[in-house]
């Protein structure tokens, strides 16, 4: 798995020609298919991607907390996707990893989008109780900013819903933010909404 990561990461980043890009951004709190990975805290989160003719890698990193021994959860990724006019298919595999007192997670993913709808289901490598699927929808009838719907759903049935929002600002600078219901815990609204500040490059 890691040799594979390796590889991809190398193939992308390594090109003169190579396109690269990132950001860093602060989370009010950190949602991860529905679920707080920070205990409603904020955390801090930066990611790096380098592509070329498809092909793709990259790494991203964010503060956490489980309520143990873990504060920094790092993944790598990588894939390649092609494009055939408004549909999309996205192939690759990542690797969640944990500073301390978890063990590292690995995933295939496909992702398939047409416009403004994507349909996405991840393989967990070891655990196919934790296997995920995704429908997201974009909202273009809201003007003034962007807006998308996300319904996701684990193999045990459990699932959530998610309304993103964002805006882009001057100087690569973006606001945003994220309203989740999950149905198998009963939050009040203040442990369900999560405000975002970003910067890309």
């Amino acid at each position: 798995m890691k040799k594979i990561l390796a590889l991809i990461l190398t193939l992308t980043a390594t090109s003169a020609f190579a396109d690269v890009s990132g950001g860093v951004s602060l989370v009010s709190d950190y949602f991860w298919r529905g679920v707080s990975q920070t205990e409603g805290s904020a955390a801090v989160q930066f990611g790096i991607e380098a592509d070329k003719n498809g092909f793709y890698g990259g790494a991203w990193a964010s503060t956490v907390d489980f309520g143990g021994d873990e504060s920094i959860e790092y993944d790598f990724y990588g894939g390649y996707t092609v494009a055939l006019g408004d549909l999309a298919i996205d192939l690759g595999v990542i690797q969640y990893n944990y500073d301390d007192g978890a063990d590292s997670v690995e995933e295939w993913y496909s992702v398939l989008s047409y416009s403004v709808l994507s349909l996405g289901y991840y393989q967990d490598m070891d655990n196919q109780n934790a296997d995920y699927v995704e429908v997201e929808v974009g909202l273009p009838f809201v003007k003034f900013i962007d807006a998308s719907l996300r319904y996701g759903e684990f193999a045990d049935d459990s699932n959530y819903t998610q309304l993103t929002l964002s805006k882009d600002l001057s100087n690569s600078f973006s606001v945003g933010l994220e309203l989740v219901s999950e149905e198998a815990i009963d939050l009040d609204l203040s442990e369900r909404v999560a405000v975002n500040w970003g910067w890309s490059f």
